[in-house]
């Protein structure tokens, strides 16, 4: 079917937001999940997709020395890698993509951000395993330290999303309405999806707020968004990262977008990142972007 004047002008002011998507892969089936969610969204943008995989080596001073024993006695381990992702981008599943590869090495967050931030990259897609509360807690992750640090949105896959394809999208909005970030991010994935957008604030013990404030915050946020299809809703829970996860779960939602500050170091641990942790402990794939922190 042809497309009108108006769709085609559409599409291609989409395919202007996203041009460039990273993907990171340990060849886990979580990563796979990811790389699947990242090329449903290229068909549907026209954005490039390269897919990159962090070979680990200690961050000090013998840098340089410790990457020239990977490259040279772990060669068989290199080839290895380098022969699956070339297999992977080029298979039959993906190879109408044009996707692209390439192997670094490093620590993998920091990897992943800095190629990000160098080559302009509009959004990071990367795979989570999940963990329980406490284990988040004392150990963290790869994907918190990518949420904390990247600068652009990363979009988080499990290996239990078979398909991606949101209709239904949970906004939290816990950042004040006029630090809210992704507004652009926000409208892309809910055209290209054609989803239903659920604005929601959580209200906890500490961090209250009346309905009617809440859904006049939250109202003027969709209206300067131009979303055709949302809704607003308050919720109450113990904490604002339980009131997203079980809002989430009670709307039917397929994917939790959300602002974070992207606190690192002690920061970090005086001040939760919500949206590390909810990335962590959700069933469902969550997308952040960061705000400048206040």
């Amino acid at each position: 079917m042809r497309k009108s004047g108006r769709q085609e002008k559409h599409m291609k002011h989409l395919r202007v937001n996203m041009k460039k998507i990273l993907v990171s892969t340990d060849f886990s089936p979580h990563a796979l999940a990811a790389f699947d969610a990242a090329v449903s969204l290229s068909r549907r943008t026209g954005a490039s997709v390269h897919l990159c995989h962090v070979v680990e080596v200690p961050d000090s001073a013998g840098m340089q020395n410790s990457l020239s024993r990977h490259k040279t006695y772990g060669s068989e381990t290199l080839v290895s890698a380098d022969e699956r992702l070339r297999n992977l981008v080029k298979s039959e599943s993906y190879s109408d993509t044009g996707a692209t590869c390439s192997i670094d090495f490093g620590i993998p967050f920091k990897c992943v951000c800095e190629k990000a931030e160098k080559e302009s990259y509009d959004l990071i897609v990367t795979g989570s395993r999940g963990m329980g509360r406490l284990e988040t807690i004392v150990f963290g992750s790869t994907v918190q330290k990518i949420v904390s640090h990247a600068h652009c949105p990363v979009l988080i896959i499990h290996e239990n999303t078979t398909s991606f394809a949101p209709s239904h999208i949970v906004f939290g909005t816990c950042a004040p309405a006029l630090q809210v970030c992704g507004e652009e991010t926000l409208r892309l994935f809910a055209s290209v999806y054609n989803a239903m957008v659920h604005f929601v604030r959580v209200s906890t013990k500490t961090h209250f707020e009346t309905s009617r404030q809440s859904k006049a915050l939250m109202a003027a946020l969709a209206e300067t968004i131009g979303l055709q299809q949302y809704t607003v809703s308050c919720y109450n829970d113990e904490s604002i990262e339980e009131g997203l996860l079980h809002f989430a779960e009670d709307s039917g939602a397929e994917l939790i977008f959300m602002p974070t500050h992207g606190r690192t170091g002690l920061r970090h641990l005086l001040r939760k990142n919500v949206a590390g942790t909810v990335a962590k402990r959700s069933d469902i794939p969550v997308l952040t972007c960061r705000i400048a922190d206040g």
